[in-house]
């Protein structure tokens, strides 16, 4: 286990969930900021129309580079880190020995530091 990819992979489920994710509402905004809140180009596209809530950029970063890998990361990513229980559970719903799902573990970590270590290479150099 990596244990920065461990790390942000629970930060980037925390704001899934709605913990940390900055304010929306003008107020929220304002309080969060201290007065009036900074306008950004957003790379995500919209503005949030369902007043959720936005993902910081680096939930952000591991949200897209989660969207380059193969089916089993991504499933493994929302099973182990969005999906409450215990690991022999999460095996058990995946269907996999235990073994194989602290495995399957370990190289996500692995091919998800090489995806962002990519994206950050493309985004300096082009």
């Amino acid at each position: 286990m990596i244990k920065e990819m461990d790390e942000l992979l629970q930060h980037w489920a925390d704001q899934h969930r709605g913990c940390g994710m900055r304010q929306c509402s003008p107020l929220g905004q304002m309080v969060e900021f201290g007065g009036i809140p900074p306008r950004s180009s957003n790379p995500k596209g919209s503005r949030d129309p369902l007043n959720l809530g936005t993902m910081d950029e680096a939930s952000w970063e591991v949200e897209e580079a989660l969207l380059d890998l193969a089916p089993v990361h991504q499933v493994m990513a929302h099973e182990h880190y969005r999906h409450g229980g215990y690991s022999d559970q999460k095996a058990g719903r995946l269907g996999i020995a235990r073994r194989t799902y602290y495995d399957r573990l370990d190289r996500l970590h692995a091919v998800l530091q090489a995806a962002l270590r990519e994206r950050s290479r493309v985004r300096r150099y082009g």
